[in-house]
This record gives structure tokens, sequence and C-alpha cells, in this order.
């Protein structure tokens, strides 16, 4: 079940989404109502939770819009405006249900449930049932013979999209779009995991059938139950698949089992890494949801107070005014939701006495009243250490919100000042906080704090070598696990080896960006590890599988098998594994076979190859070698050696891979100072005219389609006038980066073209495609929430250009640029914070 929430104050926002998840419905977001209409015309949803107030287009207006498109999706209202003809109003609107705030989760969570059973026209949940399986919505479960089924969130949503739709057949992209949301952007690749990893997981539990048939060339759907299941006693009331057809997929297809991990996997040496922290738990989730809302309320205080005290002066301008109240608004919903029922109440007043436009003296003192008893009623509801401290000034030039919450945290010694004062200007934006230290005494002292997660240590090239590696020895030797990076001004073999003897993690050469130092300490992080190896066997022996299977699981590989040779090549561009095991004699296609086949491609040409021999003699032995085979393993498999052997070669090839890729990086750095922007970042208008030029001429002989972006923050230059120089480019950094991570940096290019003008190129990309990108560009901007007075709703948007084509001859890249160029300057004329959409003819 897909929910579009519509909620603009990010505390209620974030507490909703945690709650929906966990009861297994998927949540698309939107901060205000044109979004919200965008994304409601765009996609179909099971149900709508609407607030009223919500910027730029109110709940209402959306609500009405809606229902007069002929939209009859259910939805239900979410406000603080609890009177009998606010009621009225929006249920008149076209609502199908009204929850006043603050509200208690369970109760919204119950009226969902309510409003989907009269979507489907029935007076209770019935459970969703394929012979012995069993869905029961109510629960959100899944049994089979009353066992409960473990399934993932994903995995729980796409069996009960097959069972609410016996008959119908779903592409991948139709999954897509029920099971994941905009900002999540997954490829097709990950629903056919995830059906993969459904069936193994029925599968474990005793669901022999296959549930889920694979249509070839069309997608996926519910199996027919088969007449043996048909006949037996139902286990539920209602079925969910139509029985009267008996299974037709007579033909034998390969036989692909997906072996999961079983034990954790522990190798000797690997202590450069932090070990990965436990799951976090749904208390802390909720307990970080209600710090995030504490932590905002001193800023939305301010903005309020800011209000009292211009009409206290007598000068209140209207707009500070109407801001004022909806924050007020937004207060009593969200202060009510996380248990501060008083300061609720004072709130609701200050909104109600705010909206009153000929305030007099009694009334003005009442308000003050209201305001210092809310601000009481805070300090009290809090923990001694929460109260909060002195509101700031309202007219401080620096925004608090400047700057987002770090992440992570860690620490620098003897880091050369000019690179210091980037890397820690610049570590917000990458969401870390770097602590200096000027000597190893004091970098031993943060550290025994226990709240670094990496440290970054210069080496002193005036020092001999053992002194200048001193720190990294000594770090290394009380903190084993902790990721350290080693910065050098100084190419030179001799110290990589001892750096690499002392089990330092990343070895950067000098000069770095600040870019490449926190790519390197991202991926230092226990999150950002590489994931366990995969491992394909390819054996017509099942018995051997097993083995080998068996074998291969504990130490952290996960293994593929297969039975049938002719299903390889799908099934290999399907797993992408890490290594190959490949039977030297099987019926249709040898292990030679393969093996020349794996060695042809591009792709996968220097993947492992181990092959597996029942008589491996001198003739067999120059075969496999002959054919490109890295390994030879005699059968009866001996357990130790093929461990061994298996490791070793998925060992060397990463060595090998990290190897090109530095080499690679080494190569396009000085390009890269050359093409990248020097303060966002993202690449520069040069490099954009040259790839925009080059992917132009490719999508032209393929007979793509190429889509454009171009994107301008609004109000932007208005921003540096009130904040200054620095904070405009710090508020442009983050933007920058924020667009950069909207797309795929792999593939697609986000470049700055000019002061406040951003493109991004998006080959192989339909105007559908960009869409959704702009989507999320939109939503992402929105939800920095970088403060601007002069904007409408004040924090900047971003307008938007769109324009798209598939390349002919006749076209050139000119044509595009200019055709976005143009949507850009009609999405601004329009007062911004849009987009506009301007297809070329070919």
């Amino acid at each position: 079940m897909k929910i579009l929430l519509v909620e603009d104050d990010l505390a209620t926002r974030d507490l909703l989404v945690f709650h929906l998840t966990a009861a297994r419905y998927t949540v698309e977001q939107a901060a205000d109502g044109i979004t919200a209409r965008e994304l409601a015309a765009l996609w179909n949803y099971d149900l709508i939770l609407l607030d009223v107030n919500i910027p730029r287009l109110d709940g209402l207006s959306l609500c009405r819009w809606l229902r007069r498109q002929g939209m009859s999706t259910p939805i239900l209202m979410l406000t603080a405006q609890a009177g009998d003809e606010d009621v009225i109003t929006g249920l008149d609107a076209g609502a199908d249900d009204y929850v006043t705030k603050p509200f208690e989760v369970s109760q919204v969570l119950a009226r969902i449930r309510a409003l989907l059973r009269r979507g489907a026209r029935a007076t209770t949940i019935p459970s969703l049932v394929w012979g012995q399986l069993r869905l029961d919505p109510t629960l959100a479960q899944v049994t089979y013979y009353g066992q409960v089924v473990p399934l993932t969130p994903k995995e729980y949503s796409l069996l009960e999209l097959f069972l609410r739709h016996p008959q119908r057949v779903f592409s991948r992209s139709t999954i897509l779009d029920h099971l994941w949301t905009i900002d999540d952007s997954p490829t097709e690749g990950a629903v056919t995991n995830l059906v993969k990893d459904l069936r193994n997981r029925l599968k474990r539990s005793g669901v022999v059938e296959n549930v889920i048939q694979t249509v070839y060339g069309l997608g996926y759907r519910l199996r027919d139950l088969p007449p043996a299941l048909a006949a037996a006693p139902p286990a539920g009331e209602n079925g969910a698949s139509d029985s009267s057809g008996a299974d037709k997929s007579n033909g034998s297809q390969a036989s692909v089992q997906h072996k999961q991990m079983v034990q954790p996997k522990q190798r000797q040496g690997a202590t450069a890494v932090m070990v990965a922290p436990g799951k976090v738990t749904a208390a802390q989730s909720l307990e970080a949801i209600a710090t995030r809302f504490q932590a905002s309320l001193q800023a939305r205080l301010a903005l309020v107070e800011a209000a009292v005290r211009s009409l206290q002066a007598g000068n209140l301008p209207p707009q500070q005014r109407v801001i004022a109240q909806d924050e007020a608004h937004r207060l009593a919903g969200g202060l009510g939701t996380f248990g501060y029922e008083d300061g609720s109440t004072h709130a609701r007043q200050i909104e109600r006495l705010l909206g009153d436009r000929d305030l007099q003296g009694e009334q003005i003192d009442q308000l003050s009243r209201s305001l210092l008893a809310l601000k009481q009623a805070l300090t009290l509801s809090k923990p001694p250490e929460q109260a909060p401290e002195q509101l700031p000034d309202l007219a401080a030039t620096r925004p608090a919100s400047m700057a987002p919450a770090a992440r992570h945290r860690g620490v620098a010694l003897s880091v050369e000042p000019e690179l210091l004062n980037r890397l820690q200007a610049d570590a917000a934006d990458w969401g870390w906080h770097l602590d200096r230290a000027t000597s190893l005494t004091e970098l031993m002292q943060v550290l025994a704090q226990g709240q670094a997660e990496a440290v970054v240590i210069t080496l002193d090239q005036g020092l001999a070598l053992a002194e200048k590696l001193a720190p990294l020895r000594e770090v290394k030797h009380r903190y084993p696990r902790l990721p350290v990076m080693v910065l050098t001004c100084h190419e030179s073999l001799e110290e990589r080896v001892q750096v690499a003897r002392l089990q330092g993690d990343r070895y950067l050469v000098a000069p770095a960006t600040p870019r490449q130092v926190f790519d390197c300490l991202d991926q230092l992080l226990p999150d950002a590890q590489t994931p366990e190896s995969q491992v394909m066997v390819v054996d017509n022996d099942p018995v051997t599988c097993a083995a080998i299977t068996e074998l291969l699981t504990p130490w952290g590989l996960q293994v593929t098998e297969l039975d049938d040779p002719s299903q390889f090549w799908e099934v290999l561009r399907q797993t992408q594994p890490d290594l190959l095991l490949l039977a030297l004699e099987m019926p249709t296609f040898s292990g030679i076979d393969l093996c020349q086949v794996v060695r042809q491609d591009s792709r996968f040409g220097n993947l492992p190859i181990l092959m597996v021999a029942a008589h491996p003699d001198t003739v067999t032995v120059r075969q496999v070698f002959e054919a490109g085979g890295d390994d030879l393993i005699g059968k009866p498999i001996v357990g130790p050696e093929l461990v061994t052997r298996v490791l070793s070669r998925i060992e060397r090839s990463r060595l090998r891979q990290q190897i090109e890729q530095m080499r690679h990086q080494q190569a396009l750095y000085w390009d890269q100072q050359n093409t990248t922007d020097p303060l966002t970042q993202v690449a520069n208008g040069p490099h954009f005219d040259a790839f925009l030029r080059q992917q132009w001429e490719r999508h032209c002989q393929d007979q793509a389609p190429i889509s454009l972006i171009l994107c301008s923050p609004d109000h932007l230059r208005t921003y540096y006038q009130i904040y200054g120089q620095q904070a405009g480019d710090v508020a442009l950094r983050r933007i920058a980066r924020t667009l950069y991570r909207t797309v795929n940096p792999n593939i697609d290019l986000v470049a700055r073209c000019g002061d406040d003008e951003f493109a991004v190129v998006l080959p192989n990309t339909n105007l559908d495609g960009a869409l959704r990108v702009v989507s999320r560009m939109q939503q992402a901007v929105s939800d920095l929430k970088i403060p601007c007075p002069a904007a409408p709703v004040e924090h900047i948007t971003i307008s938007l250009g769109i324009g798209g084509t598939t390349p002919t001859k006749t076209l050139s890249s000119d044509h595009l640029l200019k055709t976005a160029d143009q949507a850009l300057q009609d999405a601004k004329v329009r007062g911004g914070n849009t987009f506009c959409l301007y297809p070329m003819c070919s």
C-alpha cells in the first residue's frame, strides 16, 4: 500500500513516516501543495494523508482540485484546526475523514485502515490466502500452516501486491512504482533481486510451491494455485488466487538458489575497520525524531517572539504576522503530538490572537503572556539538562539552520592550515564535524573521549620516516579498529609500504580537495564497507553444488547455484558475482565454453574463474589455463583447499581493482582541476559544454533519448545581500551538493554554468524520467530549509527548466540548451518554485 503524506512540519512528518513505514506502508512525502498535486497527478496512491495548512497550495484547495480531476483516492485530513466549521469545510471539500492535532498515532493508523477497508468495500480486512499461505493485513503478518514467515517490509509489500491482484502481470517498472518512492530511485535490477529474495524466504519457511511466476518478457504474477492445493482445506475464509486453472509452466527451468550468509564472517587482519554498530531500535529512532523536534523549537519560537516584539513596537508587517501565525499553527499541532499538551494550548491561543488584525493593548498583553507561558511550559516539560537556552535575536546575520547536523565526527592531526580551514568549512556539507589536534598528546586525549569515528594524519616530511609515522603507530596500537587516513605531499613507495604495515587505511597524496578527503572518510565508515562477496557455482551435479555452498557460506560468502548451463549468461548478469566456479564437464556447454565466453566480454573479462574437474590430468590443466581459467580444483573437493583458493582469488581481484581505481584517480586528478568549479565542487561550464556535445553525438548514433535540466535557486541574490558573501557561498555549495545527490553521478552530470545557475545532463533519460529527477530536486532543496525572508515560503526554493528529445543529425545540442533555458526563464516569470517542460521536435 502506497501513501502520499503531505505535511510541511518536518518533525510531524518524520514521526508519521516512522510509524507508517513500521506498519508496512510505502510512504511518499511532499512538503507543499504544488509538489503534492504534481505527485498525485503522476502516480497512483492508495491513500493521501493531507495537512490543511501547507505552503504554496493549501490542503483544502488541493483536496477540491483532486476531486475535480475525478480522483477517488481516500483523503485523510490532518490539521490543528479543530472547530466544527473547520471539520465540515474539510469534509465538504472532498476529504473522507478528519483528524485534529494533537493526535494519537495509533488513532491515525486505525483511521487509515478504516479508509482502506472502505476503498475495498469490506467491513473487515480479509486475509489474503494462497493455499496454506496467509497474509493478514491487520497484523501485517504472513503465516504458512500457522507458522509466522519472517519477511522484510519490501518482501511483505511485494507479496501483498501479488495476492491482492492474483490475475495481473506486473512489469518491473510497475512494481517499482508501487513499492518504492521517488527518492529511492532504484533500478529494475532491484525488483529482480527482491523477487528472488522473496522466493528464497518462502522456500526456507517451508513453502515448497513457487508462489511467484515469471512471465518472460512481461514481468511477474501470482502463480495459479495447483489443483492439489486447491482441493485441500483452505487456510482462511477468503482466497486470494483463482484456483480454477492449473499450473501451465511445465517447461524445465534453471534451478537457481541464492544461499544467504548463515554465519558472520571474521577474517584475520581486518583490524583497520570499525565493527559495524547494531541496528537502531524503534525506541532509538523515535527518540531521535523527538530530539530533532526539540532542537527546532528555539528557532521557531524566535519567529513568534520577533512578531510579538514588532507588535509591541507598533510596527508588525503583514508578511511577518502571517509567518508567525503559521508557525504558531504548526507548533500547536507538533507540541501536542510530542506530548507538550500545555504548550499546544498556549500555541493555539497565540495563533488565534495573531489572526486578529486589530489587536488592542489588552490583547497584545495577553499575547505576550501566552508566549511567556508557552516558553515556561516547554522549560518545565524538559529534563533539567535540556532546558532551553536564551532565545537568539532574530536580527542575527547568520541563520542557525545554515549547516546540517553532523552525522560523523573525525579528528585531524598536523593538517596544513589552509587545507584544514577548507575541510572544516565544508565538513557540515558532507555530514562531518572535524576537530583539530595540534600534538599527538592532544590527539590521544580527543580519542579517549570515544566520539571520533576516523582520524586524518598529515606526515611531516621534515622528520625521519620512523618519526613521522609515530602518530600512526601510536593510534593503531591503542585503537586498532579506528580508521586512519594518511595525507602526504611526497609520493614514496617506501612510505606507502610502511603505512600499510602499520595498518593505515587510506593513503592520499596532496594536493587534495575536500571532496577527495571526505569521500575517503565515508568509504572507511562501516556502513560504506564493501558488501560480502558473491560466488556463482555452475554444476549440473546438485550434490557438488550443495557441498560447495556448505563450505563457502560460513565464510561470509553469498553463493548462487545454477544447474543448467543454458541459463548461464542470464544468471551471470543478474548475480554479477565476484568469482565463478565452473564444472569442467557439463551437458550443452562445458566449463571451457563458458570460460571463453566470459573472457570475451568487456564487463566480466577479468572475473576470477576456478574450474572443478573430476580427473585433473596434465591435458586438462593445459586446456583450463589456455581457455583463461585462473585455477583448477580436483574432485573430491577438499574443504580447506577450496576455501583458501576462493578467498585468495577474491582478495587478489579486489586488490587489483583498488590499484586500478587509484591509478585512474591519480590520472584524472589534474584533469579534474580543469573541469571542476572551485566553489561548488561540481563540474564547471566548459566541462558541461564538452560533455553535452559528446553525449548528443553518442545519443544521435544510438537513437536514445537525452534530457537537460537547467535550474536556479530563487531569491539567492537577496540571500547574499542579507547574510553576506560567506553565508551565500555556503548556501550555494549546499544546494550544489544536494543536486549532486539527486542524480546518478556515474552517469549524469551536474554542472555550474552561471553565477547562480546549474545544469543537469541526463543521458538515456526521457522526459518522464527527467520529471522524476525534478521532483526529487525540488523536494531536496526545499528540505534544506535555507531561510530567506524575501521568499514567499520563507526559505530558498528552486526553479527549473526541462528540455529533452532523441537527437537527430538535423539538430544540435545548442537547440536543447536553448529549449531548456527558455523553459527556465518561463518558470522564473511564473514566480519561481516551479518548473516548465518543453519537449523538442526531432
